[in-house]
């Protein structure tokens, strides 16, 4: 390929893949430390996500400029199979790249004392690399190769700890149901060129032959297993709960979300009607928050609590878009992009602070939280302070993003709306039950101290492991403060949402 001829979004995937193979044969010939590979991660995590940023900034000012420049632009920054001006994939582009960065700081202690260091950073580079890949590709095909190139990653890291048999089976079941989804996903766009001649989503003008049909179903079921929707959720507690907490923070925070965006835009570009996509996603969304909750109650070890926390924050996720589809709503959009937003932050936040007592004070159940005491104060604040924020609790951001939904719902209410409404405020109170069991062994049931003599000393943790939750904690802290700033960053996904539906 001509090095000329690529151009954003191409670089950035790249600049990735070339990256993670850097790393290995480092790894693998010169002996490099952990910290190296972890540092070179982070940094090239860094550079994407400024890259992101700057390109998209850049484009969406020349359109505003000069409005009749749109197509020149897709001429110049798409290389066929990609898409440049989708505002909603470099939103989440950019989040996945911040939280991977700050993740990669926190492995240089979390993984120190693993010996497969050289497959894990490679893998974590692929897996994100598949996903920008995903959220960027214009053609069905380029679609599911990078899905592909993101699922065997992730079945891979979640088995990471393989002399661990609980982590073996979880990654084994996560693997069995994610290839059955890619055989579906790639039966449905074998069934959709059949009958549109193409697979390159720009170019499909017609869908409303049975072949096309039952192709977009079959593309629906596929995604909305990989996005863990009720009731094909079933692999997402045992694989989030038994991966290293490094990769739980990037499965539940931004992985599962980026599919579920994946599966809107895809199914919309291929025509489908709002309203029937809108009436689905709304049908589980509802299954989603009553199970993730419902069971979430029942839960022993902290992980897979918060892996059955992840399925009913996706039934909010869902619901918001649901609605936003069904009803036009801008707003509804918007919430559920905010949602998606605050729930990465919130969730990598407690799965960092939660791998952070696993490490030092090898707390894996609830109970065990009550030990929390022997470290410094800060950790046990800043996991309540996710949760807290998964609570939608006031002011911080997963209150925010529903009380924009509530406030888009009001605007434009119906009998489903009211419906969804009542699921959403349900959902939130049953959710406190199980929050609470988190904060009252983190606050109010403070274990005794071993021994007399260490009573007044709190172990020391790894600045390593301190600067990414300082990190995720201040951005929470900031969201809180000024929403606005996220609301407006989430304006654009929203609205190229809503172009699509035309």
């Amino acid at each position: 390929m001509n090095l000329k001829m690529l151009s954003y979004p191409q670089i950035p995937l790249l600049f990735l893949g070339v990256t993670a193979v850097l790393i290995f044969l480092l790894a693998r010939f010169l002996r490099v430390k952990n910290t190296v590979m972890a540092l070179i991660t982070a940094g090239a995590f860094l550079l994407v996500s400024f890259y992101l940023l700057y390109e998209a900034h850049w484009i969406r000012v020349l359109e505003l400029c000069t409005p009749n420049f749109p197509n020149a632009l897709t001429e110049m920054f798409t290389e066929g199979a990609f898409t440049a001006n989708d505002p909603a994939a470099v939103l989440i582009g950019v989040v996945a790249c911040g939280l991977v960065f700050l993740i990669s700081l926190y492995c240089v202690e979390y993984l120190k004392f693993d010996r497969r260091q050289h497959v894990f950073y490679p893998l974590l580079i692929l897996m994100i690399c598949g996903l920008l890949g995903m959220l960027f590709a214009d053609d069905l095909m380029v679609v599911y190769l990078f899905c592909e190139l993101m699922s065997i990653c992730a079945y891979a890291l979640v088995a990471f700890r393989r002399k661990i048999d609980a982590a073996i089976e979880a990654g084994f079941k996560y693997l069995i149901m994610g290839s059955v989804a890619s055989v579906v996903l790639l039966m449905g766009i074998a069934l959709i060129f059949q009958s549109a001649g193409t697979v390159d989503l720009s170019k499909v003008e017609d869908t409303s032959g049975l072949f096309a049909q039952i192709g977009m179903i079959m593309l629906l079921a596929s995604f909305s297993l990989k996005s863990a929707l009720v009731p094909l959720h079933t692999w997402l507690p045992d694989a989030h709960g038994r991966a290293p907490s490094s990769i739980s923070a990037v499965l539940s925070g931004v992985l599962v979300q980026g599919v579920f965006y994946t599966m809107l835009r895809i199914c919309l570009a291929l025509g489908m009607d709002r309203f029937v996509l809108g009436s689905y996603l709304l049908a589980l969304s509802l299954l989603n928050i009553l199970v993730g909750n419902l069971v979430g109650l029942v839960q022993t070890h902290t992980k897979r609590l918060l892996g059955y926390s992840t399925i009913a924050q996706m039934g909010y996720i869902g619901l918001c878009f649901a609605l936003g589809l069904r009803n036009q709503s801008l707003l509804a959009l918007q919430s559920g992009f905010f949602l998606i937003v605050a729930h990465a932050i919130a969730k990598s936040l407690a799965f960092l602070v939660q791998g952070v007592f696993y490490y030092y004070l090898d707390a894996s159940q609830i109970v065990d939280l009550q030990r929390a005491g022997r470290l410094p104060y800060f950790f046990s604040l800043a996991f309540g302070i996710s949760v807290l924020s998964l609570a939608a609790i006031p002011p911080l951001p997963g209150f925010m993003g529903k009380w924009i939904f509530l406030t888009s719902v009001f605007a434009q209410i119906d009998a489903w709306s009211m419906v969804g409404v009542i699921a959403l405020l349900v959902g939130s109170l049953v959710s406190l039950g199980y929050y609470f069991k988190i904060l009252q062994n983190l606050f109010f049931r403070p274990a005794p101290p071993m021994t007399a003599d260490n009573s007044a000393n709190k172990q020391k943790v790894s600045v390593w492991m301190l600067i990414p939750v300082a990190g995720l904690v201040f951005s929470i802290v900031m969201i809180s403060i000024t929403p606005h700033t996220l609301l407006d960053g989430t304006g654009n996904a929203a609205q190229y949402l809503m172009e699509l539906m035309k």
